[in-house]
């Protein structure tokens, strides 16, 4: 595709055969062509693409000297621009681009006292606006399009016969006034982001009126067609190398250096500039130094040339040649030249984009705590500003919560990429069953006033009784409506206030199971879960007050019965093929020591240490026997010691311990 494109530009400017002068000369040479906002706005004669760092309003205006015989003052140009999107917009006045010249012909008249006097001419060129238009296709190709006009004012002094009785000679002032518009049109390639190049035209239309008088048709400006290719190589943000070359070998070249700082640069330039219709062969150089910051930008630069300048021209000389260029002809002179651009953002300014967001994480609102740890998103994010910024994203799943939540804030430098993180929070509140596919806002900011970007995503919401499956998240279950299973379990301990006054404290944790466990097996009923698409548990309260569920539904609401009158619990997950089960264990707080007190049989326990470093007793429970507390108690421990211990289900990872706290 590249190759391409520099083909098409090489074999355009090898066909184009027109000799004509230098067309593409600016006021402030090549020194723009660095990409910062020195780049003048309304610069249509070194380039028609004007893509430069623009954002809203661009303003810019060019004044100074020329020094001719004297010193004059002009103000050569005043620009503004604005921007909308991918489009700009352009406008150009230039009160200074003009160029006047008034000669003595070679015709004369002889006055009556024999004296000769010389008839005169006069013509005056100027250049009054221009509009331009630009589009960027992408971040490689743009393309713009200018249109400008020029009025031409042609006086000269003719002598007519008036016949009455004698023949007189009359000396009369013969004047035009033409309007001349041209139009150019460019496109502009980012072939890396060290190298561009660009391929515009020369006089593509040009629409003049013609002269009454024919005689004067060889002053007007001339127009004949042309291409200009245009390159810039910039290696390194320090320096850069720029180039236009026109399609009758006159060209320019430019080197350019700039040294950054925090907010602002500093540059120094110089352009030279070979012109067809003018000597010697480099016909003068452009020198300029620069100060930018991201709104302003302040530029002198001075234009040189190298032949012998005069105030006066022969008459046939100027009548042979004519002139192609307002600003720069073989009759123009040294200037030195102030230019003053700023841009006015009055929209926000994005410092950040997003380059992609991958949803990682399905929302399962029952695990509430999950994600104010676990990112359920990840974005990665591009600095597309020339500063270091801070970066503040926020997310919104719509349907789960209608606030923005917040993720931690990230600083990325100038023109890196960096990947955040989105969190989110389960509102307490939430309680729709049905899962269903909803979307995700997604947020960066860097300031606090509009997002610099935004991006939506689908993601599915699962329902409040969905899991996913992982038996560490199993808790999340247990641990809601917690006030719900205090007042259960209470109400069973409270019935049996008896026994526990006559019992040693030591076995308060056993008993308490015992009789918890007896209460709830007699009110239940296993059930398998038909659900084969995803896991679906039951809250404690439901599975109560349903009076049955399959083992995981059993085993959360066994272990926040118990839990929540303080006796600890701990899941056990078995990861046998395509079978998985799930039990507890349950901590009695007895001593080794003290085994005795509840079996004499070792393979009914086991021994875990707790966080003091002390062994303590734990008892498998299968909460889906509902028998008695005994042969759920037998079952588990046959299973544990079968599946964990024998076939080392522990040391191998297919039976894993998850404590609930």
């Amino acid at each position: 595709m590249r190759f391409k494109l520099l083909l098409i530009l090489l074999v355009s400017f090898y066909l184009s055969k027109n000799g004509i002068a230098q067309n593409s000369f600016g006021f402030s040479g090549l020194m723009n062509s660095t990409n910062n906002i020195s780049s003048l706005y309304g610069n249509y004669e070194a380039s028609q693409i004007n893509f430069s760092q623009l954002k809203d309003w661009g303003f810019s205006f060019i004044y100074g000297p020329e020094f001719s015989s004297s010193v004059n003052l002009n103000i050569y140009s005043i620009a503004v621009e604005k921007r909308f999107s991918n489009h700009i917009l352009s406008l150009r006045y230039t009160p200074g681009y003009q160029k006047e010249f008034n000669f003595n012909t070679a015709s004369a008249i002889i006055l009556s006292d024999s004296t000769r006097q010389s008839l005169s001419s006069k013509f005056s060129y100027k250049e009054l606006f221009g509009l331009g238009y630009y589009f960027r296709f992408s971040d490689e190709l743009q393309a713009g399009f200018n249109l400008r006009y020029f009025s031409q004012e042609f006086s000269r002094e003719i002598i007519s016969p008036v016949i009455a009785d004698t023949i007189y000679l009359v000396r009369e002032n013969q004047s035009e006034k033409l309007g001349l518009w041209k139009g150019e049109l460019g496109f502009n390639y980012s072939f890396s982001q060290y190298f561009s190049a660009g391929i515009s035209s020369i006089n593509l239309f040009s629409f003049s009126e013609d002269p009454f008088d024919q005689e004067l048709e060889k002053f007007k400006l001339k127009t004949e067609k042309g291409v200009m290719l245009t390159f810039n190589f910039s290696p390194s943000r320090t320096f850069g190398l720029s180039g236009i070359i026109e399609s009758n070998k006159s060209f320019q070249i430019g080197v350019n250096g700039r040294i950054t700082f925090s907010n602002s640069s500093v540059g120094i330039g110089c352009s030279v500039f070979h012109d067809k219709t003018q000597s010697p062969f480099i016909a003068g150089v452009i020198p300029s130094v620069n100060f930018s910051t991201s709104f302003l930008s302040v530029s002198l630069s001075g234009i040189k040339y190298f032949s012998d300048r005069k105030d006066y021209f022969s008459y046939g000389d100027f009548e042979n040649n004519g002139i192609t260029n307002v600003i720069n002809n073989p009759y123009s002179f040294d200037k030195a030249l102030l230019t003053i651009a700023f841009a006015l953002n009055t929209i926000q300014e994005k410092k950040v984009e997003f380059a992609d967001v991958k949803i990682i994480e399905d929302i399962y609102p029952a695990l509430t705590e999950n994600y104010l740890n676990k990112p359920f998103a990840v974005a990665t994010v591009v600095n597309v500003s020339d500063e270091r910024v801070n970066v503040k994203p926020f997310s919104r799943i719509n349907g789960l919560s209608e606030e923005l939540i917040y993720s931690p804030i990230i600083s990325i430098n100038p023109g890196d990429t960096a990947t955040i993180s989105y969190f989110t929070v389960i509102p307490e509140n939430y309680a729709i069953t049905k899962s269903e596919i909803s979307t995700a806002d997604f947020y960066i900011l860097t300031s606090n006033e509009e997002f610099d970007d935004q991006i939506q995503k689908p993601v599915l919401v699962n329902g409040v009784n969905s899991w996913d499956g992982d038996v560490i998240n199993l808790k999340y279950f247990i641990k809601k409506s917690f006030d719900f299973s205090i007042s259960y379990s209470k109400r069973i301990l409270s019935n049996n206030k008896t026994l526990f006054d006559t019992l040693e404290n030591r076995l308060s944790d056993f008993y308490k199971t015992k009789l918890i466990y007896n209460s709830f097996a007699e009110a239940m009923v296993y059930v398998s879960d038909p659900r084969a698409s995803s896991e679906y548990v039951q809250y404690p309260e439901e599975t109560l007050k349903l009076k049955g569920g399959d083992c995981d539904d059993l085993s959360v609401c066994l272990s926040s019965l118990l839990e929540s009158v303080g006796v600890a619990t701990a899941l056990v997950d078995y990861q046998l093929g395509e079978l998985r089960h799930v039990n507890l264990l349950v901590n009695t707080k007895l001593s080794p020591s003290e085994a005795g007190l509840i079996t004499s049989n070792e393979n009914k326990y086991l021994i875990r240490k707790n966080n003091l470093g002390n062994d303590e007793i734990w008892i498998p429970l299968e909460a889906t026997s509902l028998k008695r507390f005994e042969d759920s108690w037998q079952a588990g421990a046959e299973k544990f010691n079968k599946d964990a211990l024998e076939n080392y289900g522990l040391s191998r990872g297919s039976v894993q311990i998850i404590d609930v706290y």
